[in-house]
Parts: C-alpha cells; sequence; structure tokens
C-alpha cells in the first residue's frame, strides 16, 4: 500500500500543476490579445510619422544629410546594443533566445572593437541577469530596467539619456535586440539599427508604399475620405510645417528613434506573451499525459491488491475445509 499511496501524492500534485499552467496559459492569452492591440496602434502610429517625415525631407534633403542623428558618425567607435529581453522566465527559449543572438551578433560585428567601446543596455530583468557577468562597458546611469515598467512614458527619459551621449559623442551607433513575433507561435530574433536613423527611414519607404495601398484599396470600395487621409500627404509639398520646415524636422528627428524602439518593446511583449501562451499549452498537455500515466499505474496497483487479497481470503476458505 505504500506504492499506492506514493502515486496517490504523485497524481495529487501533477493535478495541481496541470491547473496551474492552465490557468497562466489562459492569461498569457489575454495579455497577448492586449499585446497584439497595443503593437496594432503603435505600429502604424510609428509607420505614419516615418511616411511623413520621408515626405517632408524631400523638400529638404541637404539638411537632412547633414544632421548628425541622420547621417551617424563616418568611423563608429562606440556602440550601444539594446537588448530587450522579459523580467519573468516560463516562456520557452525566449529570453535565451535574445541574448545569445545578441552576444553572438556583438561577437560577429564587433570582435575588433575593445570590451570598454561596447554597451549594453538590458531592458527585462532577463536580460539583465544575462549581462551582468560579461564585461561590457556600461554606456548609461544604468545597465538595466525592468521590461514590464517600460511604457513610452518610462522610455523617453533613457531615450533623452541616450540621445545626449550620441549628441556628445560618448555613445556613436545605437542598435536594438528583440523578438519579432511571426505568429502567436513563433517569433524571429531582430536586429536594427536606431542610431543613426537612417536605417528606420527605410522601413519608412515601405510604409508609404503600404499606406499608399491601403488608401488605393479605400477608394476602390467607394470610401474616398479614408484614401485621401491615408495617400494624400504622402505628395511631395503636401505637408505645411510651421515653424518651418528645419525646426519641425530637428524635433521629429529624436521621435522617430523613440517610436520604433517603443514598436519594439511592444513587438517583444507579444513575443514573449506568445511564447509563454505556448509553453504553458505544451506544459499542461505534458501534465495531462503523466496524469494518465500514473492513474494507469495506479489502477493496475490497486486490482493488483485487490486480486492478492482475494486470493489470500479464497486460500484461507479452502484450507479451513
Amino acid at each position: 500500500m505504500a506504492g499506492l499511496k506514493e502515486l496517490r501524492t504523485r497524481l495529487d500534485s501533477a493535478k495541481s500543476t496541470q491547473q496551474l499552467t492552465s490557468a497562466m496559459k489562459m492569461v498569457s492569452v489575454s495579455k497577448l490579445r492586449k499585446a497584439q492591440n497595443r503593437t496594432a496602434r503603435v505600429r502604424e502610429m510609428c509607420f505614419r510619422l516615418m511616411a511623413i517625415y520621408r515626405t517632408m525631407t524631400q523638400e529638404n534633403d541637404a539638411y537632412l544629410q547633414s544632421h548628425l542623428l541622420h547621417k551617424g558618425y563616418e568611423r563608429p567607435s562606440r556602440v550601444l546594443i539594446i537588448v530587450v529581453a522579459s523580467d519573468k522566465g516560463m516562456c520557452g527559449t525566449f529570453n535565451t533566445s535574445v541574448c545569445r543572438a545578441a552576444e553572438d551578433y556583438i561577437r560577429e560585428n564587433y570582435s575588433d572593437f575593445s570590451l570598454s567601446d561596447i554597451g549594453v543596455f538590458s531592458i527585462g530583468n532577463k536580460a539583465g541577469q544575462y549581462f551582468a557577468s560579461k564585461q561590457y562597458a556600461r554606456m548609461l546611469s544604468e545597465s538595466c530596467a525592468p521590461a514590464g515598467e517600460m511604457d513610452y512614458a518610462h522610455l523617453e527619459p533613457w531615450m533623452e539619456e541616450i540621445l545626449r551621449a550620441y549628441e556628445h559623442g560618448r555613445i556613436q551607433k545605437v542598435e536594438v535586440v528583440y523578438c519579432r513575433p511571426v505568429n502567436a507561435a513563433t517569433h524571429v530574433v531582430k536586429v536594427q539599427e536606431i542610431l543613426p536613423v537612417a536605417g528606420i527611414l527605410k522601413i519608412g519607404e515601405a510604409a508609404i508604399e503600404e499606406f499608399r495601398k491601403q488608401g488605393e484599396s479605400s477608394a476602390s470600395i467607394g470610401d474616398v475620405e479614408v484614401a485621401r487621409h491615408r495617400a494624400g500627404f504622402f505628395k511631395a509639398g503636401m505637408v505645411e510645417a510651421l515653424p518651418g520646415l528645419e525646426s519641425v524636422l530637428e524635433s521629429m528627428l529624436p521621435k522617430v528613434a523613440s517610436l520604433y524602439l517603443y514598436l519594439s518593446l511592444c513587438q517583444s511583449a507579444v513575443a514573449e506573451h506568445g511564447a509563454r501562451m505556448t509553453a504553458m499549452s505544451q506544459a499542461t498537455d505534458n501534465a495531462e499525459e503523466l496524469i494518465k500515466e500514473l492513474n494507469l499505474r495506479y489502477n493496475k496497483l490497486r486490482q493488483s491488491g485487490i486480486t492478492n487479497e482475494l486470493i489470500e481470503i479464497v486460500s484461507g476458505a479452502t484450507a479451513q475445509r
């Protein structure tokens, strides 16, 4: 009977674990939907800003090419890598994959740099723990910030500090490493240069084309106002800048970098919740399989005990005859 008691304890433990992982899966599903909705809004806002900015610079390309935030340093000698992970675990290989990808990227692209010229700023406690033992330089006031608190209001002070360091030459290039979701179950690690902003504006070119197609699609079904709203201001001369084009561009350049970094955080949150949902779903399925196996073993052992008791009773009755 000691075996039955042990199996009963394991069964109760497996059922408790299954209930926990199932609840965590449902929580992740809810958070995933909210993160997807937020990302969709931020993505459209980000691409609209880049599209408007690119349209405005068609009229003043010389100013754009001479601006430090756009053209960058000729030969960057100090680089900051922003690694976006999560604060919590239980999300499969999400945190490990992005941290290892960041380290591999640094090794492949900055092997000729000294460690004092490579800075890593971790967003997410798991990334902070991973890089805490590494010898990379600390280029900001902190080396790690929690991902859970990183909304746009919390991101702005960090971005202002990065921009100040960039303008003074303490940082000469900034790249962000994050997970971009492919679908709810899978993600890929992406590296994007955010300072200088020339790399982001290439994405803006694709955004212009996308919004133009959306405008044509809206016009084709008779929604002319939506078509004008989405496609009309992407023509040169359609945007009026007050008090002046250069002053507006000056204020927009940091916003382009900040908003794209925030979009990266939003996409990373979608990938994180998708990875945790998948991990918890697999854990729930594994618990179900374990419960079935333990139930089968428990019933076999219990049946065997009952059979042995019956044999003993019959044998005793036979011996008394």
